[in-house]
């Protein structure tokens, strides 16, 4: 008798285990077949005045495109109830919007104060709207590489523009805001310029800024990534996070570059492939698309 309780003991705990094993067999041939959820996005915006002409057409696009960051650069023609009214609109479907602005000449000494006066208006609205109708962030589009002088005094105009990052991170930092940078992905070419830092540029920019946008335009997904991989990895590294970046407007620096001459198929397609490449880091924040204005047309000429 003592035999048979023993046996039937065991059947019943060998029982267990199997359900046990095949519970945990189902949870992950779930977690491996089922169809992964649409990914983030963001764009940019550059005309202002359509949030003003359009606002509802903007965030049913943004909607069913699945954008939940939206760049919008901002504009002294716009006025404030405009971008209370739009915020408010955006955030009501979980859409993020984030300030935008930034010239080549913001990086030099004399002009920085226009990087301060633009990150003090952002902190000023927010102050004075309800938090539904508030910026979430600020991207700065600074770009002094485009700046006549740049080949020249770049190891100038580096130190005066890292000088003017540490204090718009600061000043943000203080007014609970966001900041992220918009960037070529070819900074890690340029040192650190204090020979007793040894960190390439590109890795200090993201250690100063919440999030970046590389600017790894290409019309393949492999070559998006491959221009990217190296900022991903510092940002896993360091906890931050990275959109990468592609172009859908006429470009002139070549082929290769722009989506622009490319069908809409072949967009859908390479942005998924470098969601899919992008997913293998904790960093990759999603696909931002440059810009809102190109994607439009895009959509509304799908074989150009």
């Amino acid at each position: 008798m003592r035999m048979a309780g023993f046996i039937a003991r065991r059947k019943r705990l060998a029982i267990v285990v199997l359900g046990g094993v095949l519970l945990m067999l189902m949870v992950v041939l779930m977690l491996v077949f089922l169809p992964e959820g649409p990914q983030p996005k963001a764009t940019w915006i550059w005309d202002a005045a359509q949030i003003e002409q359009r606002p509802e057409e903007i965030v049913d696009f943004a909607k069913q495109e699945d954008v939940k960051v939206i760049f919008l650069q901002i504009g002294s023609e716009v006025h404030n109830e405009s971008y209370r009214r739009f915020i408010s609109l955006a955030t009501s479907h979980g859409i993020e919007v984030h300030a935008l602005n930034g010239h080549p000449e913001w990086a030099l000494r004399e002009q920085r104060q226009e990087g301060d006066d633009f990150l003090n208006w952002v902190a000023v609205y927010n102050r004075g709207v309800s938090p539904e109708e508030r910026f979430k962030g600020v991207q700065f589009d600074v770009e002094p590489y485009l700046l006549k002088t740049w080949t020249k005094e770049r190891e100038s105009i580096v130190e005066q523009w890292m000088e003017g990052i540490r204090a718009w991170t600061e000043t943000a930092k203080y007014n609970n805001l966001q900041i992220g940078a918009a960037v070529p992905f070819w900074l890690d070419e340029i040192d650190h310029p204090s020979e007793s830092v040894q960190m390439p540029l590109g890795d200090w920019m993201v250690s100063q800024f919440d999030y970046l946008a590389i600017m790894a335009y290409r019309d393949k997904a492999g070559r998006s990534y491959e221009l990217s991989r190296t900022t991903l990895s510092e940002a896993d590294r360091q906890g931050k996070r990275v959109w990468v970046g592609v172009e859908l407007g006429e470009s002139t620096e070549g082929p290769g570059v722009s989506f622009h001459e490319q069908p809409l198929a072949s967009l859908t397609r390479e942005m998924k492939q470098l969601e899919k490449l992008g997913g293998q880091h904790v960093s990759f924040a999603g696909v931002a698309v440059h810009s809102y204005e190109s994607w439009t047309d895009k959509l509304r000429q799908p074989d150009k």
